[in-house]
């Protein structure tokens, strides 16, 4: 064989074993230990805001009373350290410090969660498999709602020792050089107006509406538990259940905010999350009484305020949606006692979406800071 043609072989072989090597998965015991040091805040920081106050909070909805962190290799097909958790951070000045992550000198996917359950991603190897649990409408309450950060993308290698994420006298990993921002995997609907409009219509006029009861159809019981991009989709496929009624039996004008709860994002515009209102128009007068439920798609029109946050139409994580309704004059039918009788309802009577007017505020839970994100 002539010598040229060794050497041609010799290198071709060279070069499939440089990349046969290349393409081969890190072993992460090969690799060096390493620690992160995060700081971070939720979208909303000051303990003692409230419903009407600047943002609408209420007591606890900023808690961050555990905190999660999975980190993987820059591929996403291996886990570096087993899932971080600890509920021994430090807060001050509303921004909780988490000192010592545990993982590995690398490029790395970097999750940060809070107010997720200890075991929540037990056996979890890959990214893919923390894709895949979901974040469950069961587990969330007022004071320990679920957060996430945007998954961060390390953009070189963490040193061996130390590395910060969101300290300003620090160098950061990516520049994050602020407290790194969570926002909530739940949305907050209520109802916080209730009146009528029955003006133009004399068989009504001066009538009184009770609601009876409130539930929400469609809502979505569970979530993804961060997105690669900070708006990037959240939202579980399937998941979709109607909440039970919740009972109110108030007499119009409502005086409290008869009902609150908290949902899952939910965009799905063919099957978006509705409020569904049982209301009884009272006997008055020589006239009957009549009871009706009412259908409204939360959120139909993408109406949001200005500056609090972006466009969108259903429901999105991380935001409040605050109804008021309006009975208008086609809503009842205002039937005296001595017409003929009307037919006799379903039980409970059939939602219907005629002559109710819902109105939203949509209202950003928080700004939205943090950069660097996965692409």
């Amino acid at each position: 064989m002539k010598l040229r043609n060794i050497i041609a072989i010799g290198l071709s072989l060279a070069a499939l074993v440089s990349c046969s090597k290349d393409s081969q998965p890190i072993n992460v015991k090969d690799l060096k230990d390493a620690k992160v040091n995060i700081s971070l805040k939720p979208s909303l920081s000051g303990s003692n805001l409230k419903a009407g106050g600047d943002d609408y909070a209420l007591d606890g909805e900023t808690n961050i009373n555990s905190v999660t962190v999975l980190s993987f290799s820059a591929d996403g097909s291996q886990i570096l350290v087993d899932p971080y958790w600890t509920d021994g951070m430090s807060t001050a000045d509303d921004v909780t410090t988490i000192l010592s992550v545990p993982t590995k000198a690398t490029n790395a996917l970097i999750a940060v969660l809070a107010n997720v359950p200890e075991n929540a991603f037990s056996g979890v190897t890959t990214y893919a498999a923390f894709q895949d649990r979901l974040a469950q409408l069961s587990d969330q309450s007022q004071t320990n709602l679920a957060m996430s950060a945007q998954v961060i993308a390390a953009s070189a290698e963490l040193a061996e020792g130390d590395n910060y994420i969101g300290y300003t006298s620090q160098t950061n990993i990516n520049n994050i050089n602020t407290p790194l921002e969570l926002t909530r995997l739940a949305a907050r609907i209520e109802l916080v107006g209730a009146t009528t409009n029955f003006d133009s219509k004399a068989s009504l006029r001066g009538r009184t509406v009770r609601i009876n009861s409130i539930y929400l159809a469609n809502q979505k019981t569970a979530s993804r538990f961060a997105s690669t991009a900070y708006w990037g989709a959240v939202m579980a496929d399937g998941n979709l259940a109607d909440g039970s009624p919740v009972t109110v039996g108030q007499n119009l004008p409502i005086a409290t905010v008869p009902f609150r709860q908290y949902v899952m994002e939910n965009t799905d515009e063919n099957n978006p999350t509705q409020i569904v209102i049982n209301a009884t128009i009272l006997a008055s007068n020589g006239y009957q009484a009549e009871t009706k439920a009412f259908a409204a798609t939360i959120n139909e029109n993408g109406t949001v305020l200005p500056g609090r946050g972006e466009a969108h139409k259903y429901v999105k994580r991380n935001y409040i949606y605050r109804l008021n309704i309006s009975f208008g004059p086609n809503s009842f039918t205002g039937i005296r006692d001595e017409d003929p009788t009307p037919p006799t309802p379903p039980t409970p009577p059939a939602p219907t979406t005629g002559d109710l007017t819902v109105s939203v505020q949509v209202i950003g839970w928080g700004d939205v800071h943090q950069v660097s994100i996965v692409k």
